[in-house]
């Protein structure tokens, strides 16, 4: 640690200076699903990079959002470390329940409220500040760096594989560090290798032209049990998709992943008393319910609208109907397949008047626990945060690490971020605490450095 304490004695010295410039980020909106301070966003974190030294390109996208790419050349190494994350936030409704307004940050009590502050922009500017500190005290960095940063990832990332694939060699590096895990409750550093995919679609259906009384049910078709129907054909009270073929590319999970969710820390009861749950589907318990939770592919319905749905009756029977549906998918499976066996599987079995829409698709993502990419993150972590890091083998979410880790084949890995159990990403008071901030800062800093060590 002695060749780092001049590094982490600038950190300590200008922790005011950097909180203000995550203040400043997080105080420019940039809501993708909103279109709202894209532009302003982007010309502002152009501004802070290239005054920290990094050079910095900006990719305009076709009917999307910028992406900012910077980037900083060693003088010393052929080895290059990639970074990637995202400038968009999601909106900050409902605006009632915030304690501060969301784009007017607050510093309280050791935290900074804000929306952005955790997902992603603490982390964002954790890791530029880092090379700031690089650059200001040693005039170089041990290895070179680049920064991919998009601005439509709250958005589901439509327009990052056309760019991945256009850009192949830019891209390229050792291995990317991707937005950034946090802490756990106990303050133990996480580190993730990996995400489920999914494939997200809409289903529609049609009746009459109009709504009509309900009377007419015994002549005319109710669109709401159409799709009914079909959804029951999808999924059994067994938890399998029915559909033909749908688990054949599945790969589980092997040794190293059922070591690692052996050793993780998961509080099965206090999980379920927070759900109100007396059990998981179909009783699952101990290392079987995260086996299944990270490694099964899911079929959820996560919207369905048809008829009246205000207070008191209206003996309606609905024009249309539609459900939205996420299914994710685990490793080896790809979603464009499995978007055809849906259609194909819906068409044979008397649904091929059902709309189908697909509205995402990604595939699932992972990196191997003894990559040496992630020994190398797991060293840092653990020296830093001084605990034994967690690591989870992937996640139950999903993002688009398959456009790095699978098209360009470079290892990336989720660690060092800013944020902590109460940071409450997407919901109002959004925050993080200060000391992760600067924590995260300083393991970035140590990050870079063992590129020398």
């Amino acid at each position: 640690m002695e060749h780092l304490n001049e590094l982490f004695k600038y950190i300590d010295r200008n922790t005011d200076r950097f909180i203000e410039d995550l203040r400043i980020l997080c105080q420019q909106p940039s809501v993708s699903a909103q279109k709202k301070g894209i532009d302003e966003c982007v010309g502002l974190l152009e501004k802070i990079m290239e005054d920290i030294g990094l050079e910095a390109r900006i990719f305009e996208i076709k009917n999307g959002n910028p992406i900012v790419f910077g980037e900083l050349r060693s003088g010393s190494s052929k080895e290059c470390l990639g970074f990637y994350n995202h400038y968009d936030v999601q909106p900050p409704d409902p605006l009632d329940e915030w304690k501060f307004p969301p784009f007017n940050p607050v510093i309280k009590d050791g935290k900074l409220y804000a929306r952005g502050a955790s997902d992603d922009k603490g982390d964002l500017i954790s890791r530029l500040e880092a090379v700031r500190v690089f650059l200001e005290v040693r005039g170089d960095v041990p290895v070179s760096l680049k920064f991919l940063i998009e601005g439509e990832e709250e958005s589901g990332s439509p327009h990052l594989p056309d760019f991945v694939r256009e850009n192949a060699d830019l891209l390229k590096a050792d291995g990317y560090l991707w937005e950034g895990e946090g802490v756990d409750m106990k303050g133990r550093p996480i580190v993730t290798l990996g995400a489920k995919g999914i494939l997200h679609v809409e289903f529609r259906t049609r009746g009459p032209k109009v709504d009509v009384h309900s009377s007419r049910a015994p002549l005319v078709p109710n669109p709401a049990w159409r799709l009914v129907w079909m959804l029951s054909m999808l999924k059994g009270p067994d938890e399998k998709i029915k559909i033909p073929g749908w688990y054949d590319d599945v790969v589980p999970p092997d040794e190293e992943d059922m070591r690692l969710l052996e050793e993780a820390p998961f509080d099965e009861e206090a999980d379920k008393r927070e759900l109100g749950l007396k059990e998981y589907l179909l009783g699952v318990i101990g290392v079987e319910s995260l086996k299944t939770l990270l490694f099964s592919p899911t079929c959820n319905i996560s919207g369905f609208l048809s008829g009246y749905t205000g207070p008191g009756t209206k003996t309606v029977l609905p024009s249309e109907a539609f459900a939205r549906v996420d299914f994710r998918l685990v490793v080896a499976q790809k979603p464009d397949l499995l978007f055809r066996k849906l259609k194909n599987y819906l068409r044979e079995n008397g649904f091929g008047d059902v709309t189908v829409i697909k509205h995402s698709a990604y595939e699932a993502a992972k990196t191997p626990v003894n990559d040496p990419f992630v020994t190398r993150v797991v060293k840092i972590a653990k020296r830093i945060y001084g605990l034994k890091p967690v690591i989870w083998p992937t996640a139950a979410g999903t993002g688009p690490l398959y456009v790095i880790r699978n098209w360009l084949g470079i290892p990336v890995v989720s660690a060092g971020g800013a944020g902590y159990s109460g940071s409450r990403i997407h919901a109002p008071n959004e925050n993080i605490r200060l000391k992760d901030y600067i924590r995260s800062i300083k393991y970035m800093v140590a990050l870079i450095n063992s590129y020398e060590e």
